[in-house]
């Protein structure tokens, strides 16, 4: 009775010796075969790709793309605006933004650029024509409407109107 339970104990620490060796030793073809299957990070989490950047002196603005949920998620369709670098920003933000790069401004971002990065934020924009949601005073309300430091960046989303 000794030899069989000391062969089971044996048989489960080789068992676990083997469940934690092999996703070390197979994480490069695990790492392969998940970069093939195409998978990404859904837009309404990482906003978008980035489809201009509008150089002011010190930072920078990188326009993504509208983002559109999918039928499943409940979030109005959006865009995200990112100020970058914020150790470059000044210490009150009011820009004019051309979201769709037709040369005309479609939105007046403000917020104060805490150099906190605890700070809270809070941000208020107003559509210049009738693409885009007002925002008041907003801080981290939805997906799709926000204003949050990420690293040395502060990202704006703002909601499109339906139609």
């Amino acid at each position: 009775m000794k030899l069989r339970a000391k062969l089971g104990v044996a048989a489960a620490i080789l068992t676990m010796v083997v469940a934690i060796m092999v996703p070390v030793v197979m994480y490069g073809l695990i790492a392969k075969g998940v970069a093939r299957m195409g998978l990404h990070v859904d837009e309404v989490y990482s906003g978008g790709a980035t489809v201009r950047t509008i150089q002011h002196e010190a930072y920078s603005i990188n326009v993504h793309r509208i983002v559109t949920p999918h039928a499943l998620q409940s979030e109005k369709p959006f865009v995200q605006m990112d100020w970058t670098p914020v150790s470059a920003l000044p210490e009150h933000v009011a820009d004019t933004v051309d979201v769709d790069g037709d040369g005309q401004p479609d939105l007046r971002v403000s917020f104060n650029a805490q150099k906190d990065a605890n700070a809270e934020l809070r941000v208020d924009v107003e559509p210049l024509n009738n693409r885009f949601e007002a925002m008041r005073k907003t801080g981290k309300d939805q997906y799709s409407r926000l204003i949050v430091r990420v690293d040395d960046a502060i990202l704006v989303r703002v909601p499109l109107r339906h139609r």
